[in-house]
């Protein structure tokens, strides 16, 4: 017996199912070397034409309808800040906005020499999840998805979690947190931020590289 796909009928865990899907597409065409990526940038663009597919595939009703916007820039409280890529969907009942977050991390940078900068990455994705907070906070968007790539694993399976980049920003298979206060600088910037959902890092892998997607630990169902 054939084990068929159920898309879901409600368009919020239609765009939901679709960002998921789009994803993994994404992350086994650069597995598999069909597609290649040097930076966040090109990750941003070939994730997008992939998310625009798959929405044309889940489109059941001539009512729906799914915009695509990359880099969005939104203003919160008088300062500017740019959303990776902002989904504007509607059914013809439901009209809501999705905001994605994305953060890659490669071992070798595109100008071909070794990466490091650990601590930042760590941090960078930490203040990806403040930032989807933000957005749906201030109604810029109605839910948030934060997608995270990397070939790094030492992100995922740490030899050791010393330092006070680890103890501040873990993210390490199966770590959990209930929001908090953020405040331990890194790179030599300052952290001053608050997270207050609920989230937890289950982290698969493909090929070479590592992902895992971040949404608060609740059902879109419940926030409709």
């Amino acid at each position: 017996m054939h084990n068929f796909m159920t898309i879901p009928e409600h368009i919020n865990d239609r765009v939901a199912f679709a960002i998921e899907f789009a994803w993994n597409i994404t992350v086994g065409k650069i597995a598999n070397g069909e597609i290649k990526i040097n930076k966040e940038a090109s990750l941003q663009m070939q994730y997008g034409a992939i998310l625009r597919t798959v929405f044309d595939l889940i489109k059941f009703s001539p009512k729906d309808r799914v915009e695509i916007e990359l880099e969005t820039t939104v203003i919160i409280e008088k300062k500017k800040y740019h959303i990776d890529i902002l989904l504007t969907y509607t059914d013809g009942i439901v009209s809501k906005k999705h905001s994605i977050e994305l953060k890659y991390y490669n071992t070798i940078a595109s100008s071909g020499e070794k990466r490091g900068a650990n601590d930042i990455f760590k941090c960078g994705v930490y203040r990806d999840i403040f930032y989807s907070e933000l957005y749906v906070q201030h109604e810029c968007a109605d839910h948030a998805t934060c997608l995270i790539l990397t070939d790094y694993s030492s992100f995922v399976d740490p030899k050791s979690k010393k330092g006070k980049s680890w103890e501040a920003y873990d993210i390490s298979q199966g770590h959990s947190f209930v929001g908090g206060e953020f405040k331990t600088d890194t790179g030599g910037k300052k952290m001053d931020f608050k997270l207050s959902k609920a989230y937890r890092f289950d982290w698969q892998k493909i090929g070479d590289y590592w992902t895992t997607l971040l949404r608060p630990q609740q059902t879109l169902d419940n926030n409709r």
